[in-house]
């Protein structure tokens, strides 16, 4: 197969259950490397609207990959996965985007920084352990050198409570936080934002306490393999090391993305 590429196809429904609720849902997805070489060789799981999912294993086994193939920005692999409407979703990485500008804009983005009110902004810098800015929301600094990488994280979850996403990814978002502050963000997702989908990549001790079940890659010579936190394989069986075209469907967009077999059988 030719070098990698992404193709955008028509507008394709997002997925829901028999209900008509959101979900997230892989099926028989292999995730590869750019060269072909297979990182997660099965997934087949859905996570319901409002499920508190943390996803584990070991380092190199494809769990931040995944992420990005859920975001639609890694194009290798095969499959499809189905996900929300991306206005419902928003991914939260170990290190936050803060844009140039006032603080303000740092917390209110992607939105504009006049999205919402002071009363709001300030409320949520409080909720999340940040009571000192809030005197500060149309000061104009780098933010991202001025404040802690644990700040930064803290943030992020007041970002969260001003847009109240359907959908919450967290690649390893408090791994800068100390026990005390982790709990107290955490504890959004059990106030707050409890109808909220959490799907979590992390190691801190303590977060599987936030979660209603647990999925783990478990390292193979053939990939990573999704399982339950039972040991039992979600996945069927497929052949492995074939990595062609992973089809991300969400509502208003659906993407498929090919991927290169250099080397492969």
């Amino acid at each position: 197969m030719s070098q990698g590429h992404r193709q955008v196809l028509p507008e394709r429904r997002g997925a829901t259950d028999l209900h008509g609720r959101e979900l997230l849902a892989f099926h028989n997805v292999q995730i590869a490397q750019a060269d072909g070489a297979v990182l997660v060789a099965e997934a087949n799981a859905e996570i319901q609207a409002g499920e508190k999912v943390l996803i584990v294993g070991e380092g190199g086994t494809g769990k931040s990959t995944l992420f990005r193939a859920i975001s639609g920005v890694w194009p290798w692999g095969s499959g499809e996965i189905r996900v929300p409407p991306r206005s419902h979703m928003m991914f939260m990485p170990q290190r936050p985007y803060l844009p140039l500008g006032t603080l303000r804009g740092a917390i209110a983005y992607p939105a504009a920084p006049r999205k919402f009110p002071d009363v709001a902004m300030r409320a949520a810098l409080t909720r999340c352990g940040l009571p000192h800015l809030t005197g500060q929301l149309d000061e104009e600094e780098r933010w991202d050198r001025i404040l802690s990488l644990g700040e930064q994280q803290r943030l992020a979850f007041a970002r969260l409570l001003l847009h109240r996403p359907r959908w919450v990814f967290m690649d390893e978002a408090t791994a800068a936080l100390d026990e005390t502050n982790q709990d107290l963000m955490m504890a959004l997702f059990r106030d707050e934002l409890s109808e909220s989908a959490l799907i979590s990549i992390g190691h801190r001790p303590g977060l599987e306490a936030y979660h209603d079940r647990k999925l783990t890659l478990i390292r193979s010579p053939d990939g990573a393999k999704l399982t339950t936190a039972r040991g039992h394989a979600t996945v069927s069986r497929r052949r492995p090391g074939r990595a062609g075209r992973v089809a991300v469907a969400g509502r208003g967009v659906a993407r498929v993305l090919r991927g290169s077999r250099k080397g492969q059988s």
